[in-house]
C-alpha cells in the first residue's frame, strides 16, 4: 500500500513539475515578445491605427474556375482602447466595381458609414473584435498585445523551424475566433507566422515580415495572409501608429451624411413564404429558396448552413419530402460550402460541366449525382414546373437564374441586395451585366429573391437600381482612398 501511495505521490509531482515547466516557458516567450514588440509601451497600449493595402487574387472568385483575376484589397482600422471606440474602413476594387464600407462603434452601439450613398445608419454587431477581428489579425504587434493580455490561458507547443530558423510556437485565444498559433522567432522574439483553422476554409496562415518601429513599438511593414497555403492577401503598403492621439471626429457621423432606411433584421433564421409551394429561408445573410415542384423538392442558393436552412423549411412547412434537386447557381466557392449538406439529403447537383471539377474539389464523394446542362433545363411540368437558364455576367461567366414561371419569380445571387425594408438597391456593375443577361432571356417576372438578403425584390426594383447607377468611387479622402 506504501508503494502505491508513493507511486501516486511521484507521479503527481511529476505531473507537477512539467505543468510548472510549461507554464513558466510559457511566461519566458511572452516576456521575450513583449520586449521585442516595446516592452512597457506595448502593454500600456492606449491607441493604435492600421492602414493596409493588398494585393487579391480572386481565390475561389474568379470569373471562371481556370483564371484567377486580381483586385485590391485595402482596410483602415482606428481603436482608441482608453475610450472604448474603434474605427474600421475597408474597401475591394475589383471587376465587379469599388465597394467601400465603414462602421464606427462605442462598444455600446455601431453605426454604418455609406460614403457612397451619403447615408448612415444602426450596424447590428458593436463589438470591435467581430467588426475589426480580421484587421487585428493582419498585425503582428496587436497579436502581441493580445498575446500579453492572455498568457494564463496561452498553451506551449513546442519547436519549429520556419525559414531555417527556430521558432517557439504557442497557442493563444482570440476574442470570437479559433485559438491561434503563434511562432515567436527565438532569438528575436519577433512573431513571424501565425496560423488558425478555419472550420470551411480550413488553415488560414499570416506571414509577417521586414519590421520597423512607431512610437517605440515594432511592427510588420508586410502581411501576407493564404488560404490552404494559396496566397488570398499579398501586401503592397501598411503602416501602422501607436499611443497617439486620435481625433474625436473619427468616431461621429460625418455631418453630410442623412439617416438611411429601416434595416431589415437577420440575426435569427426565418422564413419568407413567396407562394403556396415557394419558401425563402435564412439568416444573417445568407439564404435559399426551396420550390416543392412536380419534380420533387428544389434547393437553390447553397452556401454554408444548407442542412439548417433545409431543417427550418421542413419545421416551418412540414415538408419533408426527399430533397431532389440542388441548383448550383455559379463556381464561387461560398456557394458551394452547402453542396455536401445537398448530397447528404439526397440531391442531384445541377450545374454546368466545367463547374463539376470545381464542386468536387470542396470535398464532395466521388459518387455525388449531377445533373450537367447548357443553355437551359426544365425540371417538372405544368405549372408546377422549374426552369433554370445560363447566363454570362461580368460576376460570373457561366451562372444559373433559377425562374418559376408559375409566381413570376426569379432568384439570383451576388448582383444585387439591400440590407434595408424599402428603398432602392443601389446598382454595381454585377447588377449591370445581370439585367442586360435578363433582358436577353425576355423572362416574364415581376419577383426577385437573392442569396445573400431576406428581401424580395420587383423587376421595378431592379430596373430602377440600373437606372440611378454611375459608376463607383472612394469617397472621403479615406486612407483606403489612396
Amino acid at each position: 500500500m506504501k508503494n502505491k501511495i508513493s507511486v501516486l505521490i511521484f507521479s503527481l509531482s511529476f505531473v507537477y513539475c512539467l505543468s510548472t515547466h510549461a507554464a513558466e516557458k510559457v511566461d519566458q516567450i511572452i516576456d521575450r515578445v513583449v520586449a521585442a514588440y516595446g516592452g512597457d509601451k506595448l502593454k500600456n497600449l492606449r491607441s493604435y491605427t492600421i492602414s493596409k493595402k493588398f494585393l487579391a487574387p480572386a481565390q475561389g472568385q474568379s470569373h471562371t474556375p481556370d483564371l484567377e483575376q486580381i483586385g485590391y484589397n485595402a482596410q483602415y482600422l482606428v481603436v482608441d482602447i482608453e475610450n472604448g471606440q474603434a474605427r474600421i474602413e475597408s474597401l475591394f476594387e475589383g471587376r465587379g466595381g469599388v465597394f467601400q464600407n465603414a462602421v464606427i462603434t462605442d462598444s455600446k452601439t455601431a453605426t454604418a458609414l455609406n460614403f457612397q450613398a451619403g447615408t448612415f445608419g444602426s450596424a447590428q454587431q458593436p463589438d470591435v473584435y467581430a467588426l475589426a477581428g480580421g484587421s487585428m489579425r493582419t498585425s503582428d504587434a496587436v497579436l502581441a498585445y493580445e498575446l500579453q493580455k492572455s498568457r494564463d490561458k496561452a498553451k506551449y507547443l513546442g519547436t519549429a523551424l520556419y525559414l531555417n530558423r527556430i521558432h517557439e510556437t504557442i497557442e493563444v485565444p482570440f476574442p470570437l475566433s479559433p485559438n491561434l498559433t503563434l511562432w515567436v522567432d527565438r532569438e528575436t522574439g519577433l512573431i513571424s507566422r501565425m496560423v488558425r483553422i478555419n472550420p470551411i476554409l480550413g488553415q488560414l496562415d499570416y506571414v509577417f515580415s521586414d519590421w520597423k518601429t512607431d512610437n517605440g513599438i515594432a511592427y510588420a511593414k508586410s502581411t501576407n495572409f493564404m488560404i490552404a497555403g494559396v496566397p488570398n492577401l499579398i501586401s503592397l503598403r501598411n503602416e501602422s501608429t501607436f499611443n497617439r492621439d486620435t481625433a474625436a471626429d473619427l468616431f461621429k457621423v460625418p455631418a453630410n451624411l442623412v439617416s438611411e432606411g429601416e434595416r431589415i433584421d437577420t440575426t435569427e433564421m426565418a422564413m419568407t413564404t413567396i407562394a403556396r409551394n415557394v419558401s425563402h429561408v435564412g439568416q444573417t445573410g445568407v439564404f435559399s429558396m426551396f420550390v416543392d415542384s412536380s419534380a420533387g423538392l428544389i434547393a437553390v442558393g447553397g452556401s454554408a448552413g444548407l442542412a439548417q436552412r433545409l431543417a427550418h423549411f421542413r419545421k416551418e412547412t412540414g415538408n419533408y419530402k426527399p430533397l431532389a434537386y440542388q441548383i448550383v447557381t455559379h463556381h464561387h466557392n461560398d456557394h458551394l460550402a452547402g453542396m455536401q449538406d445537398a448530397v447528404a439529403a439526397g440531391a442531384t447537383l445541377v450545374t454546368v460541366a466545367d463547374n463539376i471539377a470545381t464542386i468536387k474539389r470542396d470535398g464532395l464523394t466521388p459518387e455525388a449525382p449531377f445533373q450537367s446542362m447548357n443553355e437551359r433545363l426544365t425540371l417538372g411540368e405544368g405549372k408546377n414546373r422549374v426552369e433554370i437558364y445560363e447566363v454570362s455576367t461580368i460576376h460570373a461567366a457561366r451562372f444559373l437564374v433559377t425562374y418559376v414561371p408559375a409566381e413570376k419569380l426569379i432568384f439570383i445571387a451576388d448582383h444585387m441586395n439591400s440590407p434595408f425594408k424599402t428603398g432602392i438597391p443601389q446598382a454595381n456593375l454585377n447588377t449591370m451585366s445581370m439585367w442586360a443577361a435578363l433582358e436577353k432571356l425576355d423572362l416574364d417576372f415581376n419577383k426577385i429573391a437573392v442569396a445573400h438578403g431576406a428581401r424580395i425584390f420587383s423587376k421595378k426594383d431592379m430596373a430602377q437600381s440600373v437606372a440611378n447607377y454611375h459608376p463607383s468611387v472612394c469617397v472621403g479622402a479615406r486612407p483606403v482612398c489612396k
